[in-house]
């Protein structure tokens, strides 16, 4: 999977599965070039396609990251956009969640997102142009038994959006959040039941749960020319479950 020189490139977090693959395909589509940053394959395992390049790194190796995106330049492409959708979420009770729980949690989901950013802003900055996409979730607002720790680090990414959207804007740069209802990917798979995910379909409004294409398509949305006056939002794409 090797990157075209000379294309404007959108750098995807966590772009091996869930929403972060679907905005790498989704890109693709769209004529961008892609650089998918995630700690596994995943779905790109096997894919070769003009445009496509994959870096295998930890959204906590902020060098990693840097590197990454200084061979984008080096090799003649230029960062156009970035879809930071790297996280985890493993439900912890309140009571036994520890350090090494929130420490994880906090790093991937807050922190790394906090890096990625800082990889790619030195040549947003230097053509004047640029939009970075940022992935909260409903739980920061509604809170989620269990999810404490994920609900904190996805409140951090507002407030970390708006902050960074009013120091860049003056450079030509945009930075938005999405945040997404229950959607169709390995995240909630790993620890809600087929039965929930059904029960949570019927109680939305428009009767199912969100699918990665739903999110792709806002993200793309929101890194092109049509959004150029849209900076510190948050574009809440949840079916109607959820309207505050």
């Amino acid at each position: 999977m090797t990157a075209e020189s000379g294309k404007s490139t959108i750098v995807v977090t966590g772009g091996g599965s869930g929403i972060g693959n679907a905005i790498v395909r989704r890109a693709l589509a769209a004529g961008y070039a892609v650089s998918a940053w995630d700690v596994a394959e995943g779905a790109l395992a096997g894919v070769n396609r003009p445009g496509l390049s994959f870096h295998l790194l930890d959204v906590r190796d902020k060098a990693a990251m840097e590197a990454a995106a200084a061979g984008i330049v080096e090799a003649g492409g230029t960062i156009t956009g970035l879809a930071a959708c790297a996280a985890v979420y493993k439900p912890v009770p309140f009571l036994e969640l520890d350090d090494a729980a929130w420490d994880r949690h906090l790093d991937i989901n807050l922190k790394g997102t906090l890096l990625a950013s800082q990889a790619v802003l030195p040549e947003m900055r230097r053509r004047g142009k640029g939009a970075i996409v940022m992935f909260s979730s409903s739980i920061a607002r509604n809170g989620a038994a269990g999810g404490a720790h994920y609900a904190a680090t996805k409140g951090g990414v507002l407030g970390l959006a708006r902050a960074m959207a009013l120091e860049t804007a003056g450079c030509g740069i945009r930075v938005n959040v999405i945040s997404p209802g229950i959607t169709d990917t390995p995240q909630p798979r790993g620890h809600r039941s087929q039965a929930d995910l059904d029960a949570a379909a019927a109680a939305n409004p428009m009767g199912r749960i969100g699918e990665p294409e739903d999110m792709a398509e806002a993200a793309l949305f929101l890194m092109e020319d049509d959004a150029s006056f849209v900076t510190g939002q948050d574009i809440r794409i949840n079916g109607g479950r959820l309207m505050i």
